[in-house]
């Protein structure tokens, strides 16, 4: 067999009847009939009868083929996301990471506006700074888990489900508190229900397996392999 480059490395450039140098070709060479022989029918990897051909009678001098158009073998492990597989909706996460951010920039917001009023007194004390203080570490931390929940990090995704927990559960217990001892206890629980309807969405949504999912899959399409 003639490569277009030479013959292939490692194998017998004079195989197949090719002429060696101060020689003349062997005109029998592939199986071709000698005077008063037959030729040869089983030459060249042809089957015999009852028997399966060889098919590795043509690569006898040149070794082990290489896999055909960059085929990879078996056991390479499961292509990562976008090559045959659904990449997961990133709905539920997405939906939990923007309420949050919504949440920071009102609490931040209210909260400086609390600490701008809390310079106006006359002696303002730390007394007078910490709850100010406190709520707006909080709304930083409700930016924090929104930023790192859109970059599919884990850390965000349980950032927001503590803060919407604690959110959710205090505030269950002042509209409790503040449904019995008021004047009028359906309108205090209306509202009390409304404000935790946002941290109660954010938590089931942050909880969400498929919020999970997208987040696994941002790693893959990282580090496929």
């Amino acid at each position: 067999m003639g490569y277009p480059y030479g013959p292939q490395q490692g194998g017998d450039p004079y195989a197949g009847g090719y002429a060696q140098p101060g020689y003349a070709p062997d005109p029998y060479a592939g199986g071709y009939a000698q005077p008063g022989y037959a030729p040869d029918p089983y030459a060249g990897g042809y089957a015999q009868q009852g028997y399966a051909p060889d098919p590795y009678a043509a690569q006898a001098h040149y070794g082990a083929q290489p896999y055909p158009y960059g085929a990879q073998p078996y056991g390479y492990g499961a292509p990562p996301y976008g090559y045959g597989q659904p990449r997961p909706s990133g709905g539920t996460a997405i939906t939990a990471a923007v309420l949050a951010l919504l949440i920071s920039l009102v609490t931040c917001g209210g909260m400086a506006i609390a600490m701008v009023a809390v310079t106006s007194l006359r002696n303002p004390t730390a007394a007078n700074f910490a709850p100010a203080a406190g709520g707006l570490a909080v709304g930083l931390l409700w930016l924090l888990g929104s930023i790192l929940l859109f970059r599919r990090k884990t850390a965000g995704r349980v950032i927001l489900i503590v803060l919407s927990s604690i959110a959710v559960i205090g505030g269950g217990i002042a509209t409790a508190i503040g449904a019995s001892g008021s004047g009028e206890p359906a309108a205090g629980l209306i509202g009390g229900i409304v404000g935790l309807s946002i941290p109660l969405l954010i938590l089931v949504m942050a909880a969400a397996p498929s919020t999970g999912r997208w987040i696994r899959a941002g790693r893959q399409l990282a580090y496929p392999y």
